[in-house]
C-alpha cells in the first residue's frame, strides 16, 4: 500500500465533539477546527453512526484543513493494479 503524497493542508486530526449541524476537531498540532456538516451529511445514517464511531474510539483521521472538509477514503492510496 502507498501512503497519500503529504500536503500542507491535510493533517490528522481527533473529533472532539459533534452536533447535529458540525463537527468539532483537533489537529496533531493542537489546532481546534469546525467542520460543518452538509445536509446530505446530516442525513446520511452510515457516515453520522461512522462518525460518532470515531468519535468515540478517538481514532485520528484525515482532514483537509483548506477547505474544513473529511475525506471519502483514509490515508491509503488504491492499490496498484497488477499486469
Amino acid at each position: 500500500m502507498t501512503l497519500r503524497r503529504e500536503t500542507k493542508h491535510v493533517t490528522a486530526a481527533k473529533i472532539i465533539g459533534m452536533t447535529g449541524t458540525r463537527v468539532t476537531i483537533i489537529t496533531a498540532r493542537g489546532r481546534l477546527m469546525i467542520i460543518p456538516l452538509t445536509k446530505k451529511n446530516r442525513h446520511d445514517r452510515l457516515m453520522m453512526a461512522s462518525l460518532k464511531d470515531i468519535w468515540r474510539e478517538g481514532i485520528w483521521i484525515p482532514v483537509n484543513t483548506k477547505l474544513k472538509r473529511f475525506f471519502r477514503s483514509d490515508w491509503l492510496t488504491q492499490p496498484a493494479t497488477v499486469k
